[in-house]
């Protein structure tokens, strides 16, 4: 595949992460619904204080990220990795779709099953560009590379190092740019506001359809 073409679609994905980020946290009590750190310590604290029912909860969103994860690998090993990517983009519709008819009173882990197999999925998928490793859906390690690929750079002046920040710098802005996006959408709408991520879909298959008019097949 093209690698500017493969570069725009992991830049149009990380858009979607940055709205699917922002929804959980502003709607689903300050959950992150698109990894599983926090989740898994308050697995641990809950199973420790005895509280079964929200462990098991949150047991069943862990399960869900881990058959995400194991999807996706499974279907790229059997398939061809621009198969999944179009599939995320499917993936990611659906979840939207239920996101937003899941009641505002429902456990916040709960309701947010749908992305937490959704966003496994796309990590899987859209972990790398261009030669570099860089998830769509958090910003901890892009942050991180971003700010060494800067800081080399002013040190040594290495062309590789300015297109290493130049790449893990685009995908911090678009993830916070769909962030900003889906914050205007729950202002606005709430829960359904969730339909406002629907748009962010159309750039990444546009990107994954090659200049010849066909998917291109690795």
């Amino acid at each position: 595949m093209d690698v500017r073409r493969e570069t725009r679609a992991h830049h149009a994905m990380a858009a979607v992460g940055g709205f699917f980020g922002v929804y959980a946290l502003l709607t689903r009590g300050g959950t992150f619904g698109s990894s599983e750190t926090s989740n898994l310590i308050y697995l641990v604290v809950s199973g420790l204080d005895g509280t079964w029912g929200p462990a098991l909860i949150r047991l069943g969103g862990t399960a869900c990220y881990i058959a995400g994860i194991v999807f996706a690998v499974l279907f790229r090993r059997a398939g061809k990795l621009s198969r999944l990517r179009w599939g995320v983009i499917g993936i990611d519709f659906t979840a939207c779709l239920l996101l937003a008819f899941i009641p505002a009173e429902t456990d916040p882990i709960l309701s947010l099953y749908p992305m937490f197999f959704a966003t496994a999925v796309q990590w899987v998928a859209y972990s790398q560009a261009a030669g570099f490793n860089c998830a769509t859906i958090f910003s901890t390690n892009n942050l991180r590379q971003f700010t060494e690929g800067v800081t080399e750079y002013l040190c040594g002046r290495d062309p590789e190092q300015l297109r290493k920040l130049t790449f893990y710098g685009g995908t911090l802005l678009c993830f916070h740019l769909g962030a900003a996006w889906g914050w205007w959408c729950v202002g606005r709408w709430a829960i359904p506001g969730i339909y406002g991520c629907l748009p962010l879909l159309v750039p990444p298959a546009v990107f994954l359809v090659p200049r010849r008019g066909r998917v291109y097949s690795p």
